[in-house]
């Protein structure tokens, strides 16, 4: 069996490969469609009952009731185990998506109100305005008062929808229209534009930084505001038909399941992306599993469209193998592994088979070497890498045209291919050197460099050594930097206990696009080590 194959596929039981896609809203029917139009199976799974969409075929189907227990495999063969009114359900999809609509709350109680039949969340009042036209549905000369951000902002996704309401009623209606406001968010796409057509149309607007209006209902069921003008501090006295209200919005009720049964990581929010550069816009840790709309971020309803229409081709370009860059291949060699799984814990991109023997997936691996670095048994190899044997060529057999003399200290730097690299190649387009005696060794990511290397690096000779990583929430393997900056607290407590002084072992961090800093940093450090050498 081929070592990166772990476990047998029911191929008597399966259904056609399909495309998996979690949620139920207008981002997940726009993905499935899109796929559809382009011959791709897909398969819409909700918790709850949700009609078909029509005209589609039967390639875009439905699974309602639907709850994800576990997700073995690995991209293209993913592995999924459901429960569908009790009943378990074995799904072998290539690729998976969530797409759960996010989850929306009124803010009542900010503003000191409790739900009302004519106080309206910004959703309730757009559902209204779908259904019937506003002469419809309010009386002649209706007031309206919308409540925005007062104590807290208003995420400008919200502020732009209530906005766009404001501007209707005003327009379109015989409504007038009141817009209470706080620190008002217009940084999404035409916010600022509404402003000023709600303004054309006749709203007005009252923006309020300390002193909020206080709100009480009255006997027929209106609204009685009383505020102060910050000003003049001229009281005023407001009565209203409705009041509408903001909301705040967080991930789904379901998405942390989701992202804790397929092993995504998530943001300090709860969105199935970590908040890291490197996913957007919509990877995540592990390949084969994208996500978008709701899922990933707070996003209006033409974003989550357009954002379906972007994953749609990540997804397509996935299953034809052309987002696959070459990468060095990394394996477990089966005489050495001890089967201690340090692999398995350390892995952030869920790439470790665990069966007869533990492997290394391919189709998973993003080549970090995180686990090489970290395996005890040093049983993981990574094609084209030696860093020890690389580290004493470099120290013990320096090229003969560049013998560095002996009060020229010897530095080891070594750098992100993704950071460090890219910013030193910068560096040198700019006519930047680096010192005599430095030497450059760039790997694929921080965590790639063990606790040991930085120490064969003093033991081949070195008097200084730096490493270099990705900032914070910038590094392509997720944790890698904050993996080597722990092996490097750890190498350098060791030389401390040996004797050496811990300032000869720097880490620090690096963007791509920092060729200057980086120069003047390895100089910086440079005099640092020549100072502790003459001391």
């Amino acid at each position: 069996m081929d070592e990166r194959t772990y476990t047998d596929h029911r191929r008597q039981a399966s259904p056609p490969p399909e495309v998996m896609i979690f949620g139920s809203g207008a981002c997940a029917r726009k993905i499935a469609a899109n796929l559809y139009d382009q011959g791709i199976n897909a398969c819409l799974a909700a918790r709850e009952d949700s009609p078909p969409s029509a005209g589609h075929g039967e390639k875009m189907h439905w699974l309602t009731h639907i709850q994800l227990g576990t997700c073995h495999g690995f991209a293209k063969r993913f592995e999924l185990k459901l429960t569908q009114k009790g009943s378990l359900l074995h799904r072998n999809v290539p690729a998976i998506v969530l797409a759960e609509d996010d989850d929306r709350s009124p803010n009542y109680e900010p503003y000191g109100l409790t739900p009302d039949p004519r106080v309206l969340s910004i959703s309730s009042l757009e559902e209204k305005m779908r259904q019937a036209s506003t002469d419809d549905l309010f009386e002649n000369g209706a007031r309206f008062v919308f409540l925005c951000g007062w104590q807290n902002d208003s995420h400008p996704t919200i502020a732009q929808r209530m906005l766009s309401c404001c501007l209707q009623l005003q327009s379109r209606s015989r409504a007038a229209t009141y817009f209470m406001t706080g620190n008002l968010k217009v940084a999404a796409n035409g916010a600022e534009a509404l402003v000023q057509a709600a303004k054309r149309s006749g709203a007005l607007f009252l923006k309020f930084t300390r002193d909020f209006p206080t709100i009480r209902t009255l006997a027929d069921g209106r609204f009685e505001i009383d505020y102060r003008d910050e000003l003049t501090r001229t009281p005023f006295q407001l009565t209203t038909d409705w009041v509408v209200v903001d909301e705040t919005v967080g991930p789904g009720r379901h998405l942390d399941a989701l992202a804790h049964a397929l092993a995504t990581r998530q943001d300090n929010r709860g969105f199935a992306q970590s908040d890291n550069v490197h996913r957007m816009c919509n990877a995540t840790n592990r390949r084969g599993i994208f996500v978008a709309g709701g899922s990933r971020d707070i996003l209006s309803e033409d974003e989550q469209l357009a954002d379906a229409d972007q994953v749609t081709l990540k997804v397509i370009a996935f299953l034809q193998d052309l987002d696959a860059d070459r990468l060095p291949k990394v394996e477990i060699v089966r005489g050495r592994c001890a089967r201690c799984l340090t692999c398995y814990r350390l892995c952030p991109h869920v790439a470790i088979a665990i069966g007869p023997r533990v492997s290394v997936v391919t189709e998973a691996c993003q080549s970090c070497g995180i686990c090489v670095a970290g395996c005890p048994a040093r049983a993981i190899e990574m094609e084209g890498f030696q860093i020890g044997a690389e580290i004493y060529r470099r120290l013990r057999k320096p090229d003969a045209k560049k013998e560095v003399p002996e009060s020229i200290p010897k530095v080891m730097v070594f750098g992100c291919a993704r950071s460090a690299g890219q910013a030193r190649a910068l560096s040198r387009l700019s006519g930047y050197t680096l010192p005599q005696g430095v030497q450059f060794i760039e790997v694929p990511c921080g965590g790639t460099i063990s606790s040991g290397h930085l120490l064969e690096a003093f033991d081949a000779g070195a008097d200084g050594v730096m490493l270099c990583t990705c900032h914070t929430d910038n590094c392509q393997s997720e944790i890698g930097n904050q993996v080597a900056r722990r092996r490097a607290d750890s190498a350098r407590n060791l030389l401390k206990g040996a004797g050496v002084e811990s300032d000869r072992l720097n880490i620090t961090s690096v963007a791509a696009n920092m060729g200057n800093e980086f120069t003047f940093m390895i100089h910086a450090f440079v005099d640092r080590i020549n100072a502790l050498n003459r001391s």
